[in-house]
């Protein structure tokens, strides 16, 4: 059975144009994939805590040589790594915030990077352990950031979150970019508009695979 993980990072529940858009995607990949399982973790409404000193050291150790006060603290962690490894597919929702991402994203983040789980370190340098899983991420921007534009240098958003998925092992990323948000209503309808085609295209054209 396809499992979408859906990862949605906007505080604004309500008025997100992020979560807009994962919702077109979940349904487009709801119909490409009957009875598929859909797993939901909304990190900007309920965002998780950053890891501390306890779950830090916990993750440093094998499980047979942890605390209980140590395995209660990585249990989150556990759970959102389980999570991610379940997945064929991974969608992300996340509104661009200074720049680079909401906070609640980067305690997501912290929380799935685990040495041993999804990433190692060989003789040549970290090895990402996750498989052949797609990512798919859905940005909303205030402003326009893609290549070519006078903000360009300014995008740690998507430099950011590729590198990390890359880190991970996951070397199949694509997103698609709601620019144009914050300079007036037509601006932004027109940037939401084309993101939402964009999606439809995706599933069109054969972009979202059934991965093995």
């Amino acid at each position: 059975m396809p499992t979408l993980l859906v990862i949605d990072s906007s505080p604004m529940t309500d008025t997100a144009v992020t979560r807009r858009l994962t919702r077109v995607f979940v349904e487009l990949w709801s119909d490409k994939f009957p009875g598929g399982r859909v797993i939901h973790r909304d990190v900007g409404a309920t965002p998780p805590p950053h890891p501390d000193a306890l779950m830090l050291a916990a993750c440093a150790k094998p499980a047979d040589a942890r605390s209980a006060l140590e395995n209660e603290a990585i249990g989150l962690s556990d759970e959102l790594v389980d999570e991610l490894e379940a997945a064929d597919h991974i969608l992300v929702g996340s509104p661009m915030y200074n720049f680079t991402v909401t906070s609640g994203l980067k305690a997501w983040i912290d929380l799935v990077g685990r040495a041993g789980r999804t990433f190692e370190y060989g003789p040549s340098g970290p090895v990402g352990l996750l498989g052949d899983q797609q990512v798919f991420v859905i940005t909303a921007r205030g402003g326009f950031y893609a290549s070519g534009s006078p903000a360009a240098s300014m995008d740690f958003q998507e430099s950011y979150l590729r590198a990390y998925f890359n880190f991970l092992g996951l070397d199949d990323v694509n997103f698609v970019h709601a620019e144009g948000q914050g300079v007036n209503p037509d601006t932004a309808r027109t940037g939401e508009d084309r993101a939402r085609q964009r999606l439809e295209a995706l599933f069109e054209q054969g972009e979202v695979r059934k991965v093995a």
